[in-house]
């Protein structure tokens, strides 16, 4: 596999540009999809090809007393060939082509770290391939998360080139030290890249790391087969997710959240506090399944729900404000009850 060099563009110094890549963000988290046009264009002329290696709660206005809303799920498994992370591409406002993809990242909970995904607008790939690239190297140390809360265990220069054939996505490392891996659990770093190769290609296809052109015998510290499958075990990926708004959103009168959550949760609360000084709530509200939110799913699979609500922040004083989403529940290997959750920083203007 041939590569170059490519260094992705990282929004932060131009406050316009990132306003349009909120923007362009947030409009492609709301369609995000198990499967549109895109997977199925990619998947029917898909070919070996080689990389070249070139925001939202709702909030209460002022003093808002506690409101309760319902919310009707929208019912996503994670499929033998359909993701749930179906990338979105469209051109920002200042032209540029971009596509969103999520990106998984580990994340401390009650019961150890688990993934959570973040989507993030990168620059458009002229293949699948470049894409699936594009999206690992943010997985690296020197790009990674947005959210602070998350972390990667992914050196830098670990990913020197991606290959997507048929039925199987070709990663080629690019140091000894994404072999050797560090301080953290190996294995799910692993599904890290996985699951974020998956969720650009928008198709379920295992993973074959390989070193200097040999199939890889250890990615992490870990020991890997020739072929990685993702691993859909309850206790990989975070039982409730933000998925919208993006750290450090700007809004004006409403925040609208949407996110994630794991079939065995019965609910999600979420609160906004004040970034800073006091910590009382100044919304908060409960959103549960709607008639039609029965998991899908058979054994050994994680059915997802996907949740979305609104809060009015017109009254609210500007200034910075947590988000956070939280469930109680026990799993599936438990009876001790256990509290999870996930934030987002926002910003009212």
């Amino acid at each position: 596999m041939n590569h170059h060099s490519h260094q992705p563009d990282r929004p932060g110094d131009d406050p316009l540009r990132d306003d349009r890549l909120q923007a362009l963000l947030h409009d492609a988290v709301s369609g995000v999809a198990p499967r549109d046009g895109l997977a199925e264009v990619r998947r029917r002329t898909r070919r070996r090809t080689s990389s070249r290696r070139w925001a939202p709660a709702v909030l209460g206005a002022g003093a808002v007393a506690a409101t309760v809303v319902a919310a009707t799920f929208v019912v996503r498994g994670f499929g033998d060939a359909a993701p749930e992370d179906e990338p979105s591409v469209a051109a920002s406002p200042g032209g540029e082509d971009r596509f969103v993809a999520g990106l998984y990242f580990l994340a401390g909970s009650a019961t150890g770290d688990r993934l959570h995904r973040e989507f993030q607008a990168l620059p458009e790939g002229g293949d699948p391939a470049e894409q699936v690239l594009i999206a690992l190297e943010r997985l690296t140390a020197g790009h990674g998360p947005d959210d602070p809360d998350y972390r990667t265990l992914w050196p830098a220069g670990s990913f020197a080139d991606v290959a997507v054939e048929d039925d199987r996505v070709v990663v080629a490392l690019g140091t000894t030290a994404a072999l050797e891996g560090g301080d953290g659990p190996g294995a799910l770093g692993v599904q890290q890249a996985v699951y974020t190769a998956e969720a650009v290609l928008g198709e379920a296809l295992p993973v074959a790391f390989e070193w200097q052109d040999q199939p890889a015998a250890r990615v992490l510290g870990t020991p890997v087969g020739t072929l990685v499958e993702r691993d859909r075990g309850y206790n990989v990926t975070a039982p409730v997710n933000i998925s919208d708004p993006g750290e450090g959103a700007e809004v004006d009168d409403v925040l609208v959240t949407r996110g994630t959550m794991a079939e065995y949760v019965s609910e999600v609360r979420w609160t906004v506090t004040a970034a800073t000084g006091e910590r009382a709530p100044v919304a908060d509200g409960v959103l549960v399944p709607g008639a039609d939110g029965e998991a899908a799913g058979g054994a050994g699979t994680l059915g997802v729900s996907a949740w979305e609500t609104e809060v009015d922040v017109a009254g609210l004083e500007p200034g910075d404000y947590v988000l956070t989403v939280a469930t109680t529940t026990t799993g599936q290997t438990s009876d001790t009850p256990a509290d999870y959750s996930d934030t987002r920083t926002f910003t009212v203007r």
